[in-house]
């Protein structure tokens, strides 16, 4: 007899020692079809389940098992390492395995049985009682129906009745959402048989075999359909009479399908790129893999242990590239890639925001065309499905997306990039809460990948871990303007004025390429703007300046981290601020559509007339959001042409390419945006940077706001000065000595690294610790408030119980948004060296959420 350890896909009961897989007996005619990684039908209790297969063996550490129903698919949906991967994912982010497992899983593959019930023949009737009669009197007009589409109030009388023989239940496999994209396609065979047809058929047959005469092969019918004004009975009876061959095959979506791409010779590197090039190249010509051969991992038969993982890891490969902005790090990325790819191997890219998809798929395309996939959440289920099963098959190589990317399953897998590695959107925000940096290391581990992490702005805790050794740190200091080629054909196409270019020469070696320097920081105090008399949301310099970049058909960005018309509304004889009954948050303005926008919930109101607090009709607008800058701008300057780039108006599928080709190609004058024009874009005319208010993320209750703050406003600084032509960036705030922004107008990342260490250092903050964020919701303020107290003395008794003095618990606190979609939350912080040590076998009370590492606090 054989067994198999199968993670089911089904929630389970919370429990501090959480049986993670069950195990099943391998029936005779499945013992040769199984195998480690297949998605199998299980029985689980009275029910049938999906599970995967995530361990074999020759034993079993039950006495009474059941055996594997069926095989859902021959192919195994995991490798070895991905389960092994999802083992660690479930021991550090706390996580079930079934929940690590599901990430790598392809959308839409579930399904579950779904339970019908019918009236039986002739049922008996008599001694019913009113709610039994009401599903008796349902299921007879409405014939079989669906247990779960039954009113509430009727499914308790399902179980009495079927015990009497008055209804029969039976168990229906529901589709898949996500499958095989089928089309069918239409041949002409021979026009011969057309006379058979009746008179008045024959000119629409006549019309099909025209349609279909010229074509050397098959048609889609829906080409068929529009030409010959026919539909699918009208092909049915010519193939019948064999005039046409009906025939029918898979066509696999693909998002990249209709992009063509411009190849480009590499250009040449410049000596920073070129060195850490060589130390990054030779890395990967002497790359091994770091794990035991597949066969024995597979041999390891006899170890059901979930817990540790039986592989014979060392630590991954991982190059730190911190490079200025525009300093040429995508440069080697593709040369990586192209190393990995000579070898027979394949790459992941990640970026963190859709928004940089379009621009790097450009890339990335003229340097591998039809090798590419792109993998990210604004993907149709469909593009998501067949994209998986194709980098399954071995026909992609290299993936590019969002942190989902990181799921994709290549087979033999060389290189990870992860551009921006800073961002906090690699951080997941629904469970399993996992990064995917970590996530990044831990799978290059298992394969032999090397990992390379890209930013001008590392994160604080990963250019500490390259400082000590754990990573290779390689420095680009200087930003490349670009190559000859590609400056002339900027000059041409812009009709730019040689006299104002403001790039320099690299060397006698290197006449292609021209340095160029990062651009000027002025920050304006907008305090002193206040005592001046301005209170425009503009200082005088910044109107100065777009002033002057307009006049010069030039192009200027507008960051501030805000969308909307205004902040808030308020009453201002009562003082009332307008705020969502769901939330408790002030909600903001939004001038379109004339209406209030909660932005955590997405709750909508109408704009008040009147204050409902003291129905004063003095209502007043504070803040300043996209939408006002935009209203301001029009103002100012009114024929400027604008353009805004945030969330409201990103919502479709192909917004953020729209958008970035529109300004791009010199459509709008001014581009108005969030954090989404923070990062990545190179756009060549761009000469001016406003940071209309440096301050939004600079005083909030998180101990990384400084930290976010220095990143952003460096980020945003650095989409200036990528034209030819220079740049400058103006950086309004109200803490001008602040020190992040005193070394983001320097671009010094050491002199910020060095005070932000040392404040981390002194309150023992990570990379000196580790944290883990307990959170809980209630929709009573006073039942959240309690239940987060009893948690706090639980685990200070835990601590003193287990000995554990080097961590300390901060908290329990109001969160910092303390009401969300109807919820109160309360937060508890754990800090030490290993704050697993205090969770470990606790089980916590529904209500409560495990964020392991968070990015935020708030």
């Amino acid at each position: 007899m054989k067994y198999a350890e199968i993670v089911v896909n089904t929630p389970l009961a919370a429990s501090g020692n959480a049986v993670q897989a069950f195990t099943y007996s391998i029936p005779a005619r499945l013992a040769d079809a199984l195998a480690l990684g297949q998605l199998v039908w299980v029985p689980f209790g009275a029910r049938r389940v999906q599970g995967i297969v995530v361990l074999l063996g020759d034993t079993s550490p039950v006495d009474k098992t059941k055996d594997i129903d069926a095989v859902v698919d021959p192919r195994p949906f995991l490798s070895a390492a991905r389960i092994d991967l999802a083992r660690w994912i479930a021991r550090t982010y706390l996580c079930s395995l079934n929940d690590a497992i599901q990430l790598m899983l392809p959308t839409g593959i579930e399904q579950e049985p779904e339970l019908l019930i019918a009236l039986a023949p002739d049922p008996p009737l008599e001694n019913l009682n009113a709610k039994q009669a009401a599903l008796v009197e349902l299921l007879r007009r409405d014939g079989e129906a669906k247990l779960r589409a039954l009113p509430r109030e009727l499914r308790a009388a399902v179980e009495p009745l079927a015990r009497r023989g008055v209804v029969v239940k039976r168990s229906l496999i529901t589709p898949p959402r996500a499958k095989p994209k089928r089309v069918k396609s239409v041949r002409l065979i021979s026009e011969e048989a057309i006379g058979l047809l009746p008179p008045r058929s024959q000119p629409k047959a006549q019309k099909i075999a025209d349609v279909l005469r010229g074509e050397p092969g098959a048609v889609w019918v829906s080409a068929v359909y529009a030409g010959a004004n026919c539909a699918l009975h009208d092909l049915r009876r010519l193939e019948a009479l064999g005039v046409v061959a009906l025939e029918e095959e898979e066509v696999l979506r693909d998002s990249l399908a209709t992009r063509t791409f411009d190849v480009v010779e590499p250009p040449k590197l410049t000596p920073e790129q070129e060195a850490a090039w060589r130390e990054i190249e030779a890395s990967l010509k002497s790359q091994v893999a770091g794990l035991k051969s597949q066969t024995a991992v597979d041999a390891q038969t006899e170890t059901w242990d979930l817990g540790p993982a039986t592989w014979d890891l060392r630590p991954a490969t991982c190059f730190l590239l911190h490079g200025v902005t525009g300093s040429g790090k995508t440069e080697i990325y593709l040369r990586a890639l192209d190393e990995i790819l000579k070898q027979g191997k394949q790459g992941i890219v990640l970026v963190p925001e859709i928004s940089l998809t379009p621009q790097t798929i450009r890339r990335f395309g003229a340097w591998f065309p039809n090798r590419l996939a792109v993998l990210h959440s604004r993907l149709s289920l469909g593009e998501r499905y067949d994209t998986w099963r194709r980098c399954r098959d071995g026909k992609v190589d290299i993936v590019i997306g969002s942190r989902s990317a990181l799921c994709a399953p290549l087979p033999n897998l060389g290189l990870i990039a992860i551009d921006e590695e800073h961002e906090p959107a690699y951080k997941q925000e629904s469970v399993p809460h996992y990064h995917a940096r970590a996530v990044a290391l831990e799978l290059a581990r298992r394969v032999g990948a090397t990992v390379i992490l890209g930013s001008a702005t590392p994160d604080l805790e990963t250019y500490y871990r390259a400082t000590r050794g754990e990573f290779r740190l390689l420095e680009l200091p200087q930003r490349i303007m670009g190559h000859l080629q590609v400056i002339e054909s900027e000059i041409t196409n812009y009709q730019l004025p040689t006299s104002k270019l403001a790039v320099r020469e690299i060397g006698a070696n290197y006449q292609q390429a021209r340095y160029q320097e990062l651009p000027p920081v002025e920050i304006v105090d907008l305090r002193a703007e206040l005592k001046a008399g301005n209170r425009s949301i503009f200082s005088r310099a910044l109107q100065r300046e777009m002033a002057r970049v307009l006049a010069a058909r030039e192009q200027v960005i507008l960051f501030l981290n805000r969308r909307g018309t205004a902040t808030f509304i308020l009453c201002r004889d009562c003082g009332n601020v307008f705020k969502c009954r769901r939330c408790d948050n002030p909600m903001t303005y939004h001038g379109a559509g004339e209406q209030l926008v909660c932005h955590h919930c997405n709750r909508r109101d109408r704009v008040p007339t009147r204050c409902p607090n003291c129905m004063s009709a003095r209502i007043r607008y504070f803040g300043t959001g996209t939408q006002k800058v935009e209203e301001e701008i029009q103002t100012m300057f009114p024929t400027a042409r604008t353009l805004r780039w945030d969330f409201d108006v990103t919502r479709g599928k192909e917004s953020h390419e729209a958008i970035l080709e529109k300004f791009v190609q010199h459509q709008a004058d001014i581009l108005i945006g969030t954090q989404m024009i923070a990062k990545g874009l190179d756009l060549p005319l761009v000469t001016l940077v406003g940071v209309v208010s440096a301050d939004t993320s600079l005083n909030l209750p998180d101990f990384r706001a400084g930290e976010r703050t220095f990143q952003l406003l460096t980020q945003v600084a650095g989409r200036a000065g990528r034209s030819i032509l220079g740049g400058k960036v103006i950086l309004q705030t109200y803490a001008p000595d602040h020190y992040a922004i005193q070394a983001a107008s320097r671009h010094d990342y050491g002199a910020f690294y060095a005070r932000e260490l040392a404040f981390r250092r002194e309150q023992n903050y990570p990379p000196f610790s580790r944290l883990i964020r307990l959170l809980y919701t209630n929709p009573s303020d006073k039942r959240a408030a309690e239940a987060a107290t009893q948690m706090q003395r639980l685990l200070a008794t835990r601590i003193a119980q287990r000995g554990l003095p080097a961590l300390d618990l901060i908290g329990p606190a109001p969160a910092f948004f303390h009401r969300v979609r109807g919820a109160y939350r309360y937060q508890l912080l754990i800090r030490g060296a290993d704050p697993h040590a205090l969770l470990q076998g606790l089980a916590l009370p529904l209500g409560w959420r495990v964020d392991v590492d968070p990015v935020s606090v708030l």
